[in-house]
């Protein structure tokens, strides 16, 4: 492409379209490699759903997610040590609080199995299941489609009855290995982060999440969830790439062999390359001529096919935080009875808030000990019953959900003089666009892993210049990063990017290290399974 311009501020040699943590991720992997980066980021702060705020009160208080056991590696890889960046750890990876009765995972799967009772063999053979099934994912150098994975598992032995697993539902896979009906919930509880009803045909590999998160603690970032995109701007500004907040990209258009990015500014930059981290649907939309198959999946792409989107209440005081059944630092699922999951996601399919909700709670560490603050993330219906969002329904919501969860936990969450924040379907759309969904797409069979999206393997797209990342791409929602660098590697492969000898060492020391990790789960399988 030839950018005829008259400024240097008129050329982006990549231009990534979002500010979140994939975002960030993939522009500091592209400007360490030495390419003129931009970040175009329409709200005024990068992060996406990475929200640290302060209350009224003076409290910080989270918005968004707050777990980042994913993404530590990664950022430990990055070196974000360097640009202020610390951790919080916790060998408690999750607790349940499930009709009065505790449950406690801890990274370590023995010590967890040790305080499931009868269940305790049969959990440690669950997470053996799960590694072999991650481990055989590694083994492809891109994110293959079901069809490959079932095709590579059938050549094994058992390797049918493990892909038999991945179609079927979470709740089977859990019932058929575990039988207590609280560790079950648990389980199925974990599974329900990728706002896909457990009971869902094709979920069965959600139920492996929890299992297969065993070997690393829960880790916090000092500071809230904001220091990591601190720190990731930090490290893109270091390395020579720039951000542009309250920019929102309005049209990409192809004009004399160069292409072209309309802004919300009034201006127009032109970019060899660009990566975008929004959806499939939103992305296609922003082309003037997309090509036929790239409209074809933005047509066929589902997101919201369970009505379902998130949640979060931030409650901030003065005074201490109370008391939680996974200790100051781990975050505790709650749930009244054990079926509630079951009917609430009915309710939610229906456009209501679900009677009995379930939630993640969890306290927020400060810096000023007058001060506490308490993060509880549920779902609800992304579209009501009765008519939209408002920023009304969302504080009527909220309400249900704290109502609910103090009085399993027997304490006053929100009492006399406490501030309550409500972030729902509304707040989302405006933080992030889209529906307000932070999934993007569903996390269903047909929309996983070479098929996130479909079409697009590898994040790539028809269009030779344009590459997608983001939780509508393998792997999904959640934090990890993992799109963010995938997208940068796969731009700088077709470019035969000559990039700096430590960086290719980094490079060739992470894959060599997946690839035996990834040995050792296909051995596994093969002689897990023989007779």
């Amino acid at each position: 492409m030839v950018c005829a311009v008259t400024s240097a501020a008129e050329h982006l040699r990549v231009a990534v379209i979002g500010g979140g943590h994939n975002g960030l991720v993939s522009a500091v992997t592209l400007a360490r490699a030495g390419y003129d980066v931009t970040v175009i980021e329409q709200s005024g702060e990068v992060g996406g759903c990475l929200w640290t705020a302060t209350a009224a009160s003076g409290a910080r208080i989270e918005r968004g997610a707050i777990d980042h056991a994913g993404v530590r590696p990664l950022a430990d890889e990055l070196g974000l040590g360097k640009f202020g960046l610390s951790w919080r750890e916790s060998d408690r990876m999750a607790a349940f609080h499930i009709e009065g009765q505790e449950r406690v995972f801890y990274a370590d799967a023995a010590q967890t199995a040790a305080g499931l009772g009868d269940d305790e063999a049969r959990y440690l053979e669950l997470v053996e299941q799960a590694s072999a099934l991650f481990g055989a994912l590694e083994m492809f150098s891109e994110p293959p489609t079901p069809t490959q994975l079932g095709a590579m598992l059938s050549r094994l032995r058992g390797g049918d009855d493990m892909f038999r697993t991945v179609l079927m539902s979470a709740e089977r896979v859990i019932a058929t290995a575990i039988g207590d009906d609280r560790t079950r919930a648990a389980l199925e509880m974990y599974a329900a982060h990728s706002q896909v009803p457990p009971w869902a045909p094709g979920s069965g590999s959600m139920a492996m999440l929890l299992p297969g998160s065993h070997g690393s603690p829960a880790v916090r970032p000092d500071g809230g969830s904001r220091a990591l995109a601190v720190a990731l701007r930090a490290a893109l500004e270091s390395a020579g790439g720039r951000v542009l907040v309250d920019t929102a990209v309005t049209r990409i258009r192809e004009r004399d062999a160069a292409v072209w990015l309309d802004l919300s500014t009034g201006d127009s930059v032109c970019a060899d390359r660009i990566i975008s981290t929004i959806d499939i649907v939103r992305t296609t939309s922003l082309l003037e001529d997309p090509p036929a198959q790239m409209a074809k999946t933005a047509r066929t792409t589902m997101s919201g096919g369970f009505n379902v989107s998130e949640m979060t209440v931030s409650i901030a005081r003065t005074g201490p935080s109370p008391e939680l059944p996974g200790g100051p630092d781990a975050i505790t699922f709650i749930q009244n009875k054990t079926g509630d999951l079951r009917r609430g996601f009915g309710d939610i399919v229906a456009g209501r808030v679900p009677k009995s909700p379930w939630a993640m709670v969890a306290n927020i560490p400060q810096d000023d000990a007058r001060y506490s603050a308490t993060w509880i993330s549920s779902v609800v219906p992304l579209h009501r019953d009765k008519g939209a969002w408002t920023t009304r329904a969302e504080e009527r919501a909220g309400r249900v959900v704290v109502d609910a969860v103090s009085q399993q936990l027997d304490v006053d969450l929100a009492g006399d003089g406490a501030e309550v924040i409500v972030s729902g379907p509304t707040t989302w759309q405006q933080r992030i666009g889209g529906t307000g969904n932070p999934n993007h797409t569903d996390l269903t069979i047909d929309q996983m892993f070479g098929w996130r999206p479909a079409g697009a393997a590898g994040h790539r797209t028809e269009v030779p210049w344009l590459y997608l990342a983001g939780a509508g791409t393998h792997p999904g929602g959640g934090l990890s990063g993992a799109s963010g660098r995938s997208s940068a590697r796969a731009l700088m492969r077709d470019l035969g990017s000559h990039r700096n000898p430590r960086g290719v060492l980094r490079d060739v020391s992470s894959e060599a290290s997946g690839l035996w990790s990834a040995m050792r789960s296909y051995l596994q399988l093969r002689q897990g399974s023989r007779p």
